[in-house]
């Protein structure tokens, strides 16, 4: 018996519908929206997000809804950036209350994450090793390393292209082509 198609969003649309709720969100078009990043996988369309209030971090509980729920369409991890709904006029500061529900709008790609940390919206630690955020007592946690995104770098192909030949000639990656051919009838077991 076949099953009604009622209701049931395809795999890209969720994802265009992802993309289109995410520029709304970085482009301020969404009012009650702020960005935390997911720390916890809880369970049952439920995570754990960190968002940023006076005093550090402050953990709340976010529901992923249905839209956004398929795995394939538009994969959810620990590391990600989303945009969530807290409503206008949510304090951060304020202490929660009892009922509290957030939802998350959209969740956002490495890139867009980066544009937003490198326009100062979300603070560093959003978008650095998990780890790091917990650093071991006595020690500074920077967070990981910081790698540039692929927009910054100026450097051209020939500089690129010259280094890595450089660096695979002092590896001995090269030195099949360096060999001198072999006279017909010898053969050398040792240069194979």
């Amino acid at each position: 018996m076949p099953r009604s198609k009622k209701g049931r969003i395809s795999g890209t649309k969720r994802q265009e519908l992802n993309s289109q709720r995410a520029a709304a969100a970085i482009n301020g078009k969404t009012d009650g929206v702020t960005f935390a990043r997911v720390t916890k996988m809880i369970g049952q369309g439920h995570v754990k997000v960190a968002i940023p209030f006076k005093h550090g971090i402050k953990e709340l509980s976010a529901r992923i809804p249905n839209v956004l729920g398929r795995r394939g369409a538009t994969p959810i991890t620990a590391k990600d950036v989303v945009a969530i709904y807290v409503g206008e006029g949510y304090d951060p500061d304020a202490p929660a209350t009892p009922g509290e529900h957030f939802d998350i709008v959209a969740i956002l790609t490495p890139k867009q994450a980066y544009s937003l940390k490198k326009d100062g919206i979300i603070p560093d630690w959003m978008t650095n090793d998990i780890d790091a955020d917990k650093p071991a007592e006595g020690t500074a946690g920077d967070g990981g390393f910081e790698f540039a995104h692929e927009s910054d770098t100026d450097t051209g192909d020939t500089e690129k292209s010259a280094s890595d030949e450089d660096l695979r000639a002092r590896l001995g990656a090269n030195r099949l082509a360096h060999r001198e051919p072999v006279a017909d009838g010898e053969l050398n077991i040792d240069d194979i």
